[in-house]
């Protein structure tokens, strides 16, 4: 069984110093995680657009905002596991960075291994908090909802949820969806796989009563949004 709980952590690392974002991002991969670096509270809310995160790793002195507004307000970082790393000591700005919604404040330089271990400490708690989630079933060929209601699937709509669900929170682009299902993106139709994705959110609509969470990432593909188990 594989579970959103057993895939490696995924942490971004907004840091506008090349050298040190390098550091950071490689070291948590050597680790096991899975990390990506911004420099830029721009960058950052791009990022966030077409990808899911546990934990964030964020420095405050950025050359286009002030990070702990960014924090308090951007509503993707709810519930999710937030460490601050910058130069700014006082306590003042200790407490600020607290009551802006970061777990841990760490003033540089900072060790990696215990950043590690922090982010390691965060995402198990995350995922305890974590909200029910989807089950699909390889088996049955089914797709559940969190409130336990399923229904069946077809074989190419088994396969489009398994290769998202693999990434869920991540944009998947067409041309992966497409060799997924056994094609040629050079030749596909790609107008088969918007009906099949239609059709697929149109079956989840009856069914369920609700929107099945699947984006549409413009220019890109198609992102399950929401957290799935499969078994």
């Amino acid at each position: 069984m594989t579970t959103t709980d057993t895939l490696p952590g995924r942490v971004l690392v907004i840091e506008d110093e090349a050298d040190l974002q390098e550091a950071i991002v490689t070291y948590l991969n050597m680790e096991g995680f899975v990390a990506d670096g911004v420099s830029s509270l721009k960058m950052a809310t791009q990022w966030l657009r077409t990808h899911q995160f546990d934990v964030l790793v964020l420095d405050l002195g950025l050359p286009d905002g002030d990070g702990l507004k960014w924090l308090s307000e951007c509503v993707q970082l709810r519930d999710k596991g937030v460490i601050i790393t910058t130069a700014r000591g006082e306590g003042n700005q200790r407490i600020e960075g607290i009551r802006a919604g970061a777990d841990v404040y760490l003033v540089k330089p900072i060790q990696l291994e215990e950043l590690s271990s922090l982010v390691s400490n965060l995402l198990r708690r995350t995922r305890s908090n974590a909200s029910p989630r989807w089950t699909l079933s390889r088996m049955n060929w089914t797709l559940q909802s969190p409130s336990g209601v399923g229904f069946k699937l077809t074989h190419s709509e088994s396969v489009l949820m398994h290769k998202m669900a693999h990434h869920a929170g991540q944009a998947v682009s067409r041309q992966d969806l497409v060799l997924s299902l056994g094609h040629d993106p050079a030749v596909y139709d790609f107008r088969r796989m918007e009906i099949l994705v239609r059709r697929l959110r149109n079956k989840a609509k009856d069914t369920l009563g609700s929107d099945l969470p699947i984006e549409t990432v413009h220019r890109i593909g198609y992102a399950f949004t929401a957290p799935i188990t499969i078994v």
